[in-house]
């Protein structure tokens, strides 16, 4: 993959964010130091791992890698550290403002950006690409399905010697939907040894009942 533009804004996102969990719990702690060495990590795994031709998850891939790094760098980092920070971040001032506009539009219920996860879904039934997703997806009005048989994350976890931090990216998923206005259910991960990642996602407020 690529070191470019969308990977140096993710970085730089997330390292703000870092740097105000560090302000916050470990102020003795040379931060300047921690993300030269993070960028270093993060550019080097992003560089060493297999690109999946510009798919729409490629964010996640890439954001996963950043926090790969994290892991990878900092010595006393355990899964428990990671969840809090990453708890941190996602539920920062920062991040629901810039994800309120997608969140009062209810943008990834519209007929827009459901037909195109339904083209990505077909796609990726033969896609050539190690490190990318397979899935299926159902569209609904205030909902959705999608069924992960093949992740890029958990790949990447396997690639890194990092699969104990796999569980970090999983719960993510959860705080994730709600900052855009959607509630997601799931009773399996292939984190977990299961064989799939089976997600129902519906509109908050939404009166259609969970499925799982």
């Amino acid at each position: 993959m690529k070191y470019g533009i969308q990977e140096k804004v993710i970085a730089f996102t997330f390292h703000q964010m870092l740097r105000d969990y560090y302000k916050k719990h470990f102020p003795e702690q040379n931060f300047n130091q921690i993300k030269r060495n993070i960028t270093r990590e993060y550019k080097a795994i992003l560089q060493r791992t297999p690109d999946i031709g510009g798919s729409s998850l490629e964010s996640n891939l890439v954001g996963a890698a950043y926090f790969f790094a994290v892991a990878k760098i900092i010595p006393y980092m355990t899964p428990e550290l990671m969840d809090d920070m990453i708890a941190e971040e996602i539920n920062s001032s920062f991040m629901k403002k810039i994800h309120s506009h997608e969140k009062k539009k209810g943008s990834i219920f519209k007929d827009k950006a459901q037909n195109k996860k339904l083209c990505e879904a077909k796609a990726s039934q033969s896609s050539p690409y190690e490190m990318g997703w397979e899935f299926t997806y159902q569209k609904g009005k205030d909902e959705f399905w999608i069924t992960y048989t093949k992740c890029g994350v958990y790949r990447l976890a396997q690639r890194e010697k990092v699969t104990k931090y796999l569980p970090c990216m999983c719960k993510m998923d959860y705080p994730k939907y709600q900052l855009i206005g959607a509630t997601l259910e799931r009773s399996k991960t292939l984190a977990s040894g299961d064989d799939c990642c089976n997600f129902h996602v519906t509109r908050q407020n939404s009166n259609t009942p969970g499925c799982f």
